[in-house]
C-alpha cells in the first residue's frame, strides 16, 4: 500500500512550510530514514524522511508552495505497489510563493479548486479559522474557502484580512516612474518571516521600559574576562541577561507560558530563544533549559548557536520550543522599541541600549551605567501588574549581579 509523505509539525508555532526542493525525483529507490524533501518553517531548513523502503512514487505539491501542516506530499510505493494503487489527487490547502502549479507524475490529474460553498449552500468553516476570523474582526461571509470541499481555513481567513487591510491603499496607490533597482520576493526565509510577523502583529501587546543599574554588572563582566580566557570566550553583556531572564523567568512561572487557543499553558521548561540577525533575515534559535545552565554554559551554547545560525546549519531542535525570547538592540545604540512577540510565547524582552548617565545617590552626583529594558507581553495572556513586576524584577538581577558568584 503506497506510503504518503506528511508534512510534519516542527514545534508548536508552526502552521505551514514551503517546500524548497525535492531531493528525489519520481522512480528513484528510497530508504527508510532517506531524506525526499526539503521544508523551510519556523524560519529554518529541514528535510522530511521516508518512512518506508520502495521508490517515489508521485509528487503531489511542487516546490514553491507553501501549505499547511500534514497536507500529503506524495507518495512512496513499496514492494509489489503500482501506479494504480496511488490514491487520487487531493486539493492542497496552502498558496503559491511562485506560479507552479500542484503536478501529479503520472497520475490522474488535480481536481479543480473548489467552491467556496459546499454542497447544501451552508459554509464549512475550521475551528481554528473562527476563533481567528473572530480575533482580527473578519467577516466569514466575506471569506472565500479554498480547503477540502469549500472549507474555509487560517489561511482563507489571513487573506481576506489582508486583502481588507490593503483595499484602500491600493485604490489610492499610484505607480512611481523611478527606475526599480531590485525586486525582493517574500518567499523563503523573509516570507515566513513576514508571516510570522503578520501573526505577531494581530496580538493584542502591550510593551513596558524600565531602566536598571548594570554598573556592577558590568564590573563584573570584566572579572569573568580572567576566568574564561581558557575556554577562549569573551564575556558579553547578553550572556548575564540570558541568565538574568532565566532566572526572573523560574520565580515568576506564569510569564513562562504559551497561548494555544483559549488556553494559557504554564511551561515545565525555561527555554530562552535569542534573536539573531543572518544575511537574509532573523532567526531566534533556543537555549534550553537556560536556568538550569551555568553562566558560562550559556555562553558557550549561545556562540555555538550564533556559528550555526551564520552557516545555515541550526537543527529543528535548535530553533523550536521556545518559551520566551530576547531580541538586543544595545549594540546598535537603540534605547526603546516594542519588540514583537514571537507566539505562541506571551512575552519578549527588548534589550535597549547601555548609556553612561549622572545620577543622585546619597546627595552626590555620580557615572553610572543605565540600561534600557522593554517587556512587550500578550494581554490576553498576562496582565500589566505582573507584567511590570517581571520587568523590575530582571532590572534588580541585573543591578545586584553577587547571585551570578553563586
Amino acid at each position: 500500500m503506497p506510503v504518503p509523505i506528511i508534512l510534519p509539525q516542527w514545534g508548536m508555532g508552526m502552521n505551514d512550510g514551503e517546500i524548497i526542493k525535492w531531493l528525489k525525483a519520481v522512480g528513484d529507490p528510497v530508504a527508510n530514514g532517506d531524506q525526499l524533501v526539503e521544508i523551510e518553517s519556523a524560519k529554518v531548513n529541514a528535510e522530511v524522511e521516508s518512512t518506508a523502503d520502495g521508490t517515489l512514487g508521485r509528487i503531489d505539491v511542487e516546490a514553491g508552495r507553501i501549505v499547511d501542516v500534514g497536507t500529503v506530499l506524495g507518495y512512496v510505493l513499496e514492494a509489489g505497489d503500482s501506479e494504480s494503487d496511488l490514491p487520487d489527487v487531493a486539493p492542497v490547502v496552502g498558496s503559491a510563493s511562485t506560479p507552479a502549479p500542484v503536478v501529479a507524475a503520472k497520475s490522474p490529474s488535480a481536481p479543480s479548486t473548489p467552491s467556496a460553498t459546499p454542497k447544501g449552500g451552508k459554509q464549512v468553516v475550521t475551528p481554528r479559522a473562527r476563533r481567528l476570523a473572530k480575533e482580527i474582526g473578519v467577516d466569514l461571509a466575506n471569506v472565500t474557502g479554498t480547503g477540502p470541499s469549500g472549507r474555509v481555513t487560517e489561511d482563507d481567513v489571513k487573506s481576506a484580512s489582508e486583502s481588507t487591510d490593503s483595499a484602500g491603499a491600493k485604490s489610492a496607490l499610484v505607480e512611481s516612474s523611478v527606475p526599480v533597482r531590485e525586486t525582493i520576493k517574500l518567499s523563503g526565509l523573509r516570507g515566513t518571516i513576514a508571516r510570522r510577523m503578520s501573526e505577531s502583529a494581530n496580538v493584542p501587546t502591550v510593551t513596558l521600559s524600565t531602566t536598571a543599574d548594570v554598573t556592577d554588572l558590568i564590573g563584573y563582566q570584566r572579572e569573568l574576562v580572567a576566568d574564561w580566557r581558557p575556554h577562549k570566550i569573551r564575556p558579553q553583556y547578553q550572556d548575564l541577561v540570558i541568565a538574568a531572564t532565566a532566572r526572573a523567568l523560574k520565580d515568576a512561572p506564569k510569564a513562562n507560558a504559551h497561548l494555544i487557543g483559549d488556553e494559557v499553558r504554564i511551561l515545565d521548561e525555561i527555554n530562552v530563544g535569542v534573536a539573531m540577525a543572518v544575511s537574509e533575515g532573523l532567526l531566534v534559535p533556543v537555549v534550553k533549559n537556560a536556568d538550569e545552565k551555568s553562566l558560562l554554559e550559556i555562553a558557550q551554547n549561545i556562540r555555538d548557536l550564533a556559528r550555526k545560525a551564520k552557516a545555515n546549519k541550526l537543527s529543528i531542535d535548535e530553533m523550536t520550543s521556545g518559551t520566551f525570547s530576547i531580541t538586543n538592540l544595545n549594540s546598535y545604540g537603540i534605547d526603546t522599541f516594542n519588540p514583537l512577540l514571537n507566539p505562541p510565547e506571551i512575552g519578549i524582552l527588548g534589550v535597549g541600549a547601555i548609556q553612561e548617565t549622572a545620577v543622585v545617590i546619597d546627595g552626590e552626583i555620580v557615572v553610572r551605567s543605565i540600561a534600557n529594558l522593554n517587556l512587550s507581553f500578550d494581554h490576553r495572556a498576562w496582565d500589566g501588574a505582573p507584567a511590570a513586576e517581571f520587568i523590575q524584577s530582571i532590572a534588580r538581577l541585573l543591578s545586584d549581579p553577587g547571585w551570578m558568584r553563586d
